[in-house]
């Protein structure tokens, strides 16, 4: 009864309350209507100044525009007196709409429409007189002061216009303010009155029930939060009583064993949670049923598995404890459980991981001792795990890194993680290996993985050796040679021989340019850069001319080639004196005649020169072949096919009739192919071809395809690099091996170019010119195959040394 009494008063206060809010809402409303019309009231006024302002400024820039075409007959004025016209109109029309409520402006507005008719009418008349009579007319008529008498009655009419405007404004804006001043008072004092009301009443009201419902809410509360709580855990529990049966089953122990909660309760535990473990097949005793019996907390054995009520079985891991009450009687068990199936599937790929690992993983403690290592570790440093692990790491690092290792070690500790840290250890028979370390530490424990380099840092070695034999031998050639960085264009290396050719040494050159030792002009560097550019980033037999340090001019013939040193792109060039040849073809139209007795003479020396030429190919223990633009062979050497009956058999037929007549594998035909395809890509094509001996071994070639003539004739080379595949030693006896045919190569093949030169020199002037020109050029064509074949042949033991 008195909560129907408590229940009437709210409903009658909140009655009163929401009579009084309508009222207020209605009073609110209609200040706010009244406010915004007078908001909008005060914009019409300002866009109705703003359009009076705007219209009065186009009359001025129409009359600005008059005055200024009048005095220099520039065109250019007309363009504002357009727009002004334009503008002019269209702000009339919207100044009209703006005061069609307004009597008085619209007076007004007819009377500047009037005015603006006669100024516009009195330009265009200016403007005609300009035109018809000259300039003086036109500034006589403007000088009489019709124009500027109507500009005055406008500026009058427009201050008379605005006049009336800003008095409407600021009545407007009075208006405006005052019914915003009610707006404000309306609200607060509407909305300070409600809150009186309400406050009042539900205080008195609610004050009462939140005492007579305190306790039992509270209760409530509490008992749902607990059911909650444990029905949303993550892990699954099972609460029984003391006889083992299911009072209570939270929603994950329901998704775990499989069954639903109407099914579970009032069942033995030992239904639901049916449990086993493979390592103890005997004892699969439940946990809350030993709780119960042992009074204590309980925890499920390793491996123990659960059969979930589909017969699927999955890994476990839980706790049993017995529950009491306040006298300390027990009156049941909680089962705490959970899903481990996918936390020992990570735990068997992680050993998988860790066991498998080519790297070595260990985890270490502060103490300088390694407390488990993978298979790596005994592997790469042949001690067993008992070995390794009962000594201190210490005592397997080099002497001489021991110092760097221990400072590692305690920045380390200072929570800086190790990354990329190589230090030495020695392994069971005696050697050292270099091992690269990233370690981080973890709760007192430092988690390390370490990765076996010493290979890496020998072929390092090799490099850096490669580097150095490979100046060696740019400074031990004949030809003169200098290397210019791209991006620079300064020289950073010039060979002895260069520097006998322009008289310059070595400290003057590297580091400047060319340009600014004065050796070769601006223009002529501009234009040999932009054609080294279009081919590529390389070009053979370019002539110039080379300014010595004496000044004097020299006439070279250089090639220059792209290529990659110490990770910067540059331009490796080599240069040939031709200064005498250039006399020489100065001189050739006198030798015509003598020429014409010589010819047989010479020819038969050209033929021997090519059968010299063709010998040296032949003794070269290089792999040489030469096919036609349809990969059909013109020339291979007895290196590339012994047999003398095959390789003139082979002349015309292509790599895939070869392969088959020797009966080896296509798949070299195939390689061969696709460099014939890739070659029109790039300027060479480089591959290695895997050939399987007799005796079951691998035989490693290196081809390199190189186009001739315009792509119109290739030339294949092939080089045994089995040792270098094999063995480290036999690389480096490789390398020298190749360093010395190099120069054994061009020492032989020098000499003919020099012998056809100084024949060049010799001739008798007994031949024609035409017979003269002919024997030249079958000389220079020797000349420049072998002197091409020279700087090809040293250019690829110089990749092959980079690649080692």
């Amino acid at each position: 009864m008195k909560w129907r009494l408590q229940f009437n008063l709210a409903v009658a206060a909140f009655g009163t309350a929401l009579a009084l809010l309508v009222f207020i809402n209605v009073l609110l409303f209609v200040s706010l209507d009244k406010n915004t019309q007078q908001d909008r009231y005060v914009v019409h006024t300002y866009r109705v100044l703003k359009t009076s302002n705007a219209l009065f400024s186009a009359i001025k820039d129409a009359e600005t525009a008059q005055r200024g075409y009048i005095l220099t007959k520039d065109t250019s004025f007309l363009t504002p007196y357009q727009h002004s016209i334009a503008a002019k109109n269209r702000l009339l029309v919207q100044l009209d709409k703006l005061i069609k409520d307004n009597k008085v402006q619209q007076q007004r507005l007819k009377h500047i429409k009037s005015l603006i008719h006669q100024k516009y009418r009195f330009i265009e008349k200016s403007l005609s007189t300009l035109h018809q009579s000259g300039s003086d007319q036109t500034i006589d008529l403007v000088n009489k002061g019709e124009g500027k008498m109507i500009m005055d009655q406008l500026r009058l009419a427009f201050q008379k216009f605005n006049t009336h405007e800003n008095r409407l404004l600021k009545q407007r804006t009075y208006e405006a303010q005052k019914s915003v001043n009610t707006l404000k008072f309306t609200l607060v004092y509407s909305v300070l009155i409600s809150i009186l009301i309400f406050a009042i009443t539900f205080y008195k009201l609610f004050q009462k029930i939140k005492v007579q419902h305190q306790q039992e809410e509270a209760l409530f509360v509490q008992n749902e939060w607990y059911r909650q709580t444990m029905y949303s855990l993550g892990d699954g529990v099972i609460t029984t009583d003391v006889n083992g049966n299911i009072t209570f089953i939270n929603r994950s122990g329901l998704h775990i064993t499989g069954w639903i909660f109407k099914d579970a309760v009032g069942q033995p535990i030992e239904t639901v949670f049916n449990i086993v473990n493979p390592d103890n097949p005997e004892k699969n005793s439940n946990p809350a049923l030993m709780a119960m019996k042992e009074n204590k907390i309980v925890f499920l054995a390793k491996n123990t598995q659960l059969i979930q009520k589909n017969g699927n079985t999955i890994y476990i891991d839980d706790s049993g404890a017995p529950i009491h009450d306040r006298e300390g009687h027990i009156i049941g068990s909680v089962l705490i459980f959970r899903d481990i199936t996918e936390k020992r599937k990570t735990e068997e790929k992680l050993n998988l991981i860790y066991n498998q690992s080519l790297d070595m993983i260990g985890v270490a403690n502060k103490e300088g001792y390694f407390i488990s290592i993978n298979p790596a570790v005994t592997k790469i440093l042949g001690y067993t795990q008992e070995e390794f692990l009962a000594r201190s790491y210490f005592d397997f690092i080099h002497p001489d890194d021991i110092e760097r290792t221990d400072n590692e070690k305690h920045t380390l500790f200072e929570n800086i993680d190790t990354l990329d840290f190589v230090n030495r250890y020695r392994s069971k028979d005696g050697t050292y290996k270099w091992i690269e370390w990233n370690v981080t530490m973890v709760d007192d424990l430092m988690y390390a993985m370490g990765r076996d380099i010493t290979e890496r840092k020998k072929a390092y070695e090799m490099i850096a050796e490669t580097h150095k034999k490979f100046y060696q031998v740019l400074e031990s050639s004949p030809v003169a040679i200098i290397i210019t960085e791209i991006e620079t264009r300064k020289i950073i290396y010039a060979n002895d021989s260069f520097c006998l050719l322009s008289g310059f040494d070595q400290k003057s050159l590297v580091g400047y340019n060319a340009i600014q030792l004065g050796a070769i002009k601006p223009e002529e560097a501009e234009k040999i850069l932009k054609n080294i550019k279009e081919e590529g980033g390389h070009k053979r037999d370019i002539e110039s001319q080379l300014k010595r340090l004496d000044g004097t001019l020299i006439d070279v013939l250089f090639s220059v080639e792209s290529i990659e040193i110490e990770g910067k792109m540059c331009y490796i060039g080599t240069f040939i004196d031709i200064t005498e040849r250039k006399k020489s073809e100065t001189n050739t139209l006198r030798m015509n005649l003598e020429l014409e007795k010589r010819v047989k003479k010479r020819t038969a020396q050209i033929e021997k020169q090519k059968q010299f030429t063709d010998e040296i190919l032949n003794k070269i223990p290089t792999e040489i072949a030469v096919y036609d633009s349809f990969e059909k062979y013109l020339y291979v050497n007895p290196k590339g096919i012994e047999s003398e009956e095959i390789r003139d058999w082979v002349i015309g037929k292509t790599d895939f009739d070869l392969c088959k007549l020797k009966g080896l594998d296509p798949a070299l035909a195939e390689k061969r192919h696709w460099s014939f395809q890739n070659i029109h890509k790039n300027e060479s094509v480089e591959w290695i071809d895997e050939i399987t001996q007799e005796d079951g071994s691998t035989k490693y070639m290196l081809r390199i395809l190189h186009p001739l003539d315009k792509k119109k004739k290739f030339i294949l080379t092939g080089y045994d690099i089995t040792q270098l595949k094999n063995a480290e030693k036999e690389k480096t006896e490789y390398i020298k091996s190749l360093e010395e045919m190099m120069f054994m190569t061009s020492h032989k093949v020098r000499l003919p170019i020099a012998n056809i030169i100084g024949i060049a020199g010799l001739l008798e002037y007994d031949l024609n010119k035409e017979e003269l020109a002919k024997i030249m050029d079958n000389v220079k064509d020797s000349v420049t195959a072998l002197d091409t074949f020279t700087r090809e042949l040293t250019m690829f033991i110089h990749n092959v040394k980079k690649k080692l």
